[in-house]
């Protein structure tokens, strides 16, 4: 007689348990696959969004007044602009820490923030990255050798005219003069000055230099626009007094040819010709002449005044003449506010990171 004892089989529950295991393994291997596709993703995601950071801040730099038209040459307190690239789009914002202030200059925190819009991973936001660096508006340099040089000669009538290289600039209102005197009166040594020596005061209070030791490029500016108008005649106009009524407005006035002042004002007066100057008019900045200048009656310049530019051209021009009472003093404020309009950005060493803190 047969003994038939009852078992259960083991091969198919050890044949689940293997599928089972094998699956476990499988979607491991997924999971752990989709996750370095990720990391990878979101660190190919932050290396685009940190070059259109930079490519961003750099453009802003380079074409501030094309990417702002309009804007104002001295940056406001906050500029913002958005700016698209290729992959993405920038976010550049100005801010302002202190304004530019006399021969001092501005200072600006400038930062981009680089968005990556193309190629993101599927389920994964947006790359971003930010950079950030300190920025100085500085304004254009200016050699000023004396309160009044020019090139041709200077004649001077009577005993009442103030002609000081004593700088007068206090820019900051404390009482304190900005920068160190220099000469009253400069003059080629082969037109030279006459009239009463008593009458300038500076260090020294006359001096002579030639043509080539002022270093301004009147080629340049003549023939190619080294310094772009802010007012150009003819053709424009003259500032309204609701345009003077604004302290701030130091534009850059360029003059075709001879040109007589039709009023007082302020900034860069560049004439390519002779300038005359009437009555009590007076001027505070810079005044660019490549003619001579004939200045009668009470008038005067607070800033600088150079006269007879045209020499630098190979062109005859006669002296300059100063004819009554007046005052040309040398003012590195009014100097420096007047060559602040044609200043730039300019990126400060070392300051540059791409760790800045947003909230």
């Amino acid at each position: 007689m047969s003994n038939k004892t009852e078992r259960r089989g083991f091969a198919l529950p050890t044949a689940v348990l293997v599928i089972a295991v094998l699956a476990i393994m499988v979607a491991s291997g997924f999971s752990l696959v989709s996750a370095e596709r990720r990391s990878v993703a979101d660190q190919k995601s932050q290396i685009s969004a940190f070059q259109i950071a930079e490519q961003g801040l750099e453009l802003y730099l380079i074409q501030r007044s094309t990417l702002i038209p309009g804007a104002p040459i001295i940056p406001v307190a906050q500029e913002n602009v958005t700016i698209p690239l290729p992959g993405g789009y920038a976010n550049v914002q100005l801010t302002r820490i202190r304004p530019p202030l006399g021969t001092r200059a501005g200072l600006y925190v400038a930062r981009s923030q680089g968005v990556e819009t193309a190629g993101a991973y599927a389920g994964t936001p947006q790359g971003v990255r930010t950079v950030a660096q300190y920025i100085l508006w500085m304004p254009a340099p200016m050699q000023v050798l004396g309160g009044w040089t020019s090139l041709s000669g200077l004649n001077v009538q009577g005993n009442s005219a103030t002609l000081s290289g004593n700088d007068r600039g206090d820019c900051d209102n404390n009482g304190v003069f900005d920068s160190v005197a220099v000469a009253g009166v400069i003059v080629s040594p082969t037109a030279g000055y006459s009239g009463k020596p008593g009458v300038s005061s500076g260090i020294p209070p006359i001096d002579s230099v030639s043509a080539d030791s002022v270093h301004i490029d009147w080629d340049a500016i003549v023939n190619h626009n080294a310094l772009t108008a802010t007012i150009t005649l003819p053709g424009g106009s003259w500032p309204t007094d609701a345009m003077w009524a604004d302290t701030t407005f130091y534009p850059i006035i360029r003059v075709n040819g001879d040109y007589t002042l039709q009023g007082s004002g302020r900034g860069t007066l560049i004439v390519t010709g002779n300038v005359v100057i009437h009555g009590n008019m007076g001027w505070k900045g810079v005044i660019l002449a490549g003619g001579n200048l004939t200045s009668d009656g009470g008038n005067g310049v607070s800033g600088a005044t150079i006269s007879g530019l045209n020499v630098k051209l190979g062109i005859a021009v006669p002296p300059s003449d100063a004819n009554g009472t007046k005052e040309y003093r040398y003012n590195s404020c009014e100097v420096a506010r007047a060559t602040t309009t044609s200043g730039a950005l300019v990126t400060l060493s070392n300051t540059w990171v791409d760790n800045w803190v947003e909230y």
